[in-house]
């Protein structure tokens, strides 16, 4: 086990060293004014021997790590490009909501944090925007088509932040508003391929663009606020205001969450019966969504295995703590997973108690559950939108400096 870890760390070193090497030769942005607007590589990259030698998400996020000085001198452009290939971009998936997965990437990759800083963010990313092709080929495979899907979501993730939409000019959002809805109609042509969560992005960044423009508050709105439809008929009612506003640009037009008969509001209960908020999941994942998000683990977190595909249906609290039925279609977030232990139907493990097989474990240092295998070193846990995995409790995602199990 200690030659291993020794193995390990070489292999870490080695990257780092690496990527320091390709700094210093230009590889990478550096001082020179003629390197500004090169092509940025990662000296480490998943799929590689030298990214499988990688034991936790700590050593992950270090191998990919760009220092302060480096992403400051890089431009805008450049930076928009680092921060799209950032290998760990899509973890951000992995949490209960998408908006919380992207802050969280955000206070762990310097090149995020320096982009959502920069005065010119948006203009720079709209103007890519505006360039993406979002048609699908009737002979792209699952896989390839996927990635586009994963384009799209990207450059809409990152548009829609508040810092980045805080950069653009009036006019820069009412085109905004024009581009997302033509992207959104582009989108609802290739259905089989997007889908209803492919469609949620693109409503998030036109509300958002939307709610600053007119003047109100987008936090009214779980759609807009997180990121992922969770209250039924929030995508379409946010398209239906989005038109209003081009029709009537001088009236108000506020989103709320909308009803139709998509996802909806429901209960589930604890062992002792106390109630739990959760919403039951009516669609899908698209095929190609589940084949990227499939590879995506497979490639970046080669140590883990992947035991169901990935679904919207469910996330980790609703598996660890409601049922690990395949069949489950219930999607739980923080607080409800602490009623288990609030009201008594889950106990604190801790010595002198003995090591139980199937307990409850939870992140406390971010917001995962899971299920402890054996009494091994092993969990079962669902990854948000991503699969569920079989994995080392500490080669997740996920913060697992502080952790509490519960039998």
């Amino acid at each position: 086990m200690q030659r291993a870890h020794v193995l390990r760390r070489a292999i870490l070193s080695a990257a780092l060293s690496a990527f320091a090497v390709a700094a210093a030769a230009g590889f990478l942005p550096g001082a020179p004014a003629s390197a500004a607007d090169q092509q940025f590589h990662y000296a480490v990259q998943p799929g590689t021997a030298a990214w499988s030698g990688l034991a936790t998400h700590d050593e992950m996020v270090a191998a990919v790590q760009i220092p302060s000085a480096t992403v400051t001198r890089m431009s805008t452009a450049q930076l928009a490009s680092t921060v799209l290939d950032y290998p760990l971009l899509p973890d951000a998936l992995a949490f209960d909501n998408v908006q919380q997965g992207i802050e969280v990437v955000a206070s762990r990759f310097t090149g995020l944090g320096e982009l959502l800083g920069r005065p010119d963010a948006g203009a720079v990313l709209l103007d890519r925007y505006q360039k993406l092709d979002m048609r699908v080929s009737s002979t792209d495979t699952l896989l390839r088509a996927g990635n586009r899907t994963l384009d799209a979501w990207k450059l809409e993730s990152l548009l829609a932040q508040p810092q980045v939409l805080a950069t653009l000019t009036g006019s820069q959002l009412e085109s905004l508003l024009r581009i997302g809805q033509a992207k959104y109609l582009a989108k609802s042509a290739d259905a089989a391929v997007y889908g209803g969560a492919g469609l949620e992005p693109t409503a998030v960044l036109l509300g958002r663009t939307l709610a600053i423009r007119e003047g109100w508050n987008w936090k009214q709105s779980q759609l807009l606020r997180e990121g992922i439809q969770l209250n039924a008929g929030s995508t379409s009612a946010t398209l239906t205001a989005v038109r209003q506003h081009i029709a009537e640009p001088l009236a108000r037009h506020q989103v709320t969450d909308g009803v139709s008969t998509q996802d909806y509001g429901s209960t589930v209960y604890t062992p002792r019966g106390s109630a739990v908020a959760v919403t039951t999941m009516t669609y899908e994942l698209t095929s190609s969504q589940i084949a990227l998000y499939n590879n995506y683990v497979q490639t970046n977190y080669p140590s883990a295995s992947r035991e169901r595909n990935a679904s919207r249906k469910y996330n980790c609290h609703s598996y660890a703590w409601y049922t690990t039925s395949a069949s489950n279609d219930r999607w739980m977030n923080t607080p409800g997973d602490d009623r288990y232990w609030q009201d008594g139907s889950y106990t604190w493990w801790h010595p002198p108690y003995i090591w139980f097989s199937n307990m409850k474990i939870s992140y406390a240092s971010d917001d995962h559950s899971g299920i402890w295998v054996g009494t091994s070193s092993y969990v079962r846990s669902k990854w948000g939108q991503l699969p569920q995995m079989y994995h080392y409790w500490n080669y997740t995602p996920y913060n697992s400096s502080s952790i509490n199990s519960y039998f």
